[in-house]
C-alpha cells in the first residue's frame, strides 16, 4: 500500500480531531489511513550478509529524523564499532519529509550500507517540521516518521503495536496524525531466531504514561514467552512531568532546590524509582544492566524546552543561574536496551573467528549532541550479544 495523495491535505485541513473524525473524507478513507500506518515495510536486501560470525553486535540511534543523512551514513560505513553492527535500531526515521531531503531515510541507509530493511510507519507529519525545518526549500511528499529495525540477518516476521495515545499531536503546533508504535521484526541468526523491537516513548506528559505504553507493549508481545527479545529505543526517560504549568512549576522546584550532583545522578539513572516503566520490564522478565552505559545519551538546554514560555522572567534567571553547576545542560539517558532470554558479552569475551573483531562493553558514542552542527541530538549506543 503506498500514500494516497489526497491523504495529506484531508488530513491537514481539520482544526480538531473531532472535526476531522466527522468529516466525509475521513468516514470514507480511516480504514485504510489505519491499515497503512499499522502496516510494517519490507526491504529486501539481496546482498545483505552478517559481518560478524562469532557474536551480534546491535546500535541503536534516534537520528534526529535523518536530516543530517549524509554524515549518518559516513558514521555507519566507517566507525570502528558502528560498522561492524549487523542489527541497527532507529528512531525518528523520516520518509518523504522536505527537512530531509524527502528521502525514506531508513531504507536508503540499508540500501547504502547492505541492510534489510522494516520501516514501522508512527505518524504523518502534517507541517513542515519546527524551528530550521521551516526555512528549507520545498514541501513534504509522503510525510512521515516512524521507527526501524535494519538487519543483514533475514527478516522472518514484523509486526507494529500501537500504543495508548497519552498525547494528543494533532491539535499541537507540530500537527501529525497517527499514534507512536512499536515495531517489532522477527530476525534468523545462525542457529536461533530473535524478536528486535524499536520504540519511541512519548517524550510529553508524565513518566506514569510512559509506563502505560510499555505495559501495553509487554502485554503484545509477539511470538512465544520463551523467544529471545531486544527492545531498543528512545524511552524519553527524562523524569519530570511535562504538560502544564504546575507540572513545570514543580519540576523548577526539583532543579532549585535539590542539589545539582543529586539532580544529575537522578538523570542519568531513572531506572532507581523515577519511571515506573522500569518495574513493568522487571515484572516481564526484562533487563538492561550490562546493556547500556550509565552517561548521558541526550542533552538540552532548558531555555529550549516548550515549558519555558509558562515561566516569569525572572524564574527563567534563576534557573538558569542554578544551571550553572550543570554547565547550562541538562543531561539525560534516554536511549535503551531492554532485552529478555538474551546473554550479553563483555569486553573482549569473544573475539570474531572470521575479522578478529573482539566484543566490546555495552556503551554510546562520545560524541557532539548538541548545537547546528550535530549529526543528532541523541548518540547511538551499541551493546553485542551471544548469538547462541
Amino acid at each position: 500500500m503506498t500514500v494516497q495523495t489526497d491523504w495529506i491535505e484531508g488530513l491537514s485541513k481539520f482544526e480538531t480531531l473531532d472535526d476531522l473524525r466527522r468529516s466525509d473524507f475521513y468516514l470514507s478513507d480511516h480504514g485504510r489511513i489505519l491499515s497503512f500506518l499499522q502496516t510494517p515495510q519490507l526491504f529486501v536486501n539481496e546482498g545483505a550478509s552478517p559481518r560478524l560470525n562469532s557474536f551480534l553486535r546491535v546500535v541503536q540511534w534516534n537520528i534526529e529524523k535523518g536530516k543530517r543523512f549524509d554524515s549518518i551514513l559516513d558514521i555507519f560505513r566507517n566507525n570502528e564499532i558502528l560498522r561492524y553492527a549487523d542489527v541497527v535500531i532507529l528512531n525518528e526515521a523520516d520518509y518523504g519529509m522536505n527537512r530531509s531531503q524527502n528521502r525514506h531515510v531508513a531504507r536508503e541507509l540499508a540500501e547504502r550500507l547492505g541492510l534489510h530493511m522494516v520501516f514501522g510507519p508512527a505518524h504523518f507529519e502534517l507541517t513542515r517540521g519546527t524551528d530550521d525545518d521551516l526555512a528549507v526549500e520545498g514541501e513534504n511528499r509522503e510525510s512521515l516518521q516512524g521507527n526501524a529495525v535494519l538487519s543483514r540477518y533475514p527478516v522472518l516476521d514484523a509486526v507494529i503495536i500501537p500504543l495508548p495515545v497519552t498525547f494528543e499531536p494533532y491539535e499541537f503546533e507540530e500537527k501529525r496524525f497517527g499514534r507512536r508504535c512499536c515495531l517489532w521484526v522477527k530476525l534468523q541468526l545462525r542457529q536461533s531466531c530473535l524478536w528486535v523491537g524499536s520504540v519511541h516513548l512519548e517524550l510529553r506528559n508524565t513518566p506514569r504514561c510512559r509506563a502505560v505504553q510499555v505495559r501495553h507493549i509487554m502485554e503484545n508481545l509477539p511470538g512465544e514467552d520463551r523467544e529471545a527479545f531486544l527492545l531498543g529505543g528512545d524511552l524519553n526517560t527524562n523524569s519530570f512531568r511535562r504538560g502544564t504549568a504546575w507540572r513545570t512549576i514543580l519540576s523548577i522546584f526539583r532543579i532549585l532546590f535539590r542539589p545539582a550532583a543529586k539532580v544529575q545522578k537522578q538523570l542519568l539513572h531513572p531506572e532507581k524509582g523515577l519511571e515506573p516503566l522500569f518495574h513493568v520490564l522487571k515484572q516481564k522478565g526484562f533487563f538492561w544492566d550490562g546493556l547500556n552505559a550509565n552517561e548521558e545519551t541526550a542533552r538540552t538546554v532548558i531555555s529550549t524546552l516548550e515549558e519555558s514560555s509558562m515561566l516569569p522572567d525572572f524564574l527563567m534567571r534563576a534557573v538558569k543561574k542554578r544551571l550553572t553547576p550543570y554547565n547550562g545542560y541538562m543531561c539525560f539517558k534516554l536511549d535503551w536496551f531492554l532485552a529478555k532470554h538474551l546473554r550479553v558479552l563483555n569486553g573482549g569475551r569473544k573475539r570474531d573467528a572470521l575479522t578478529g573483531i573482539a566484543s566490546v562493553e555495552a556503551g554510546r558514542m562520545n560524541w557532539k549532541n548538541y548545537g547546528p552542527d550535530r549529526t543528532s541530538d541523541h548518540v547511538p549506543i551499541y551493546v553485542d550479544l551471544d548469538l547462541h
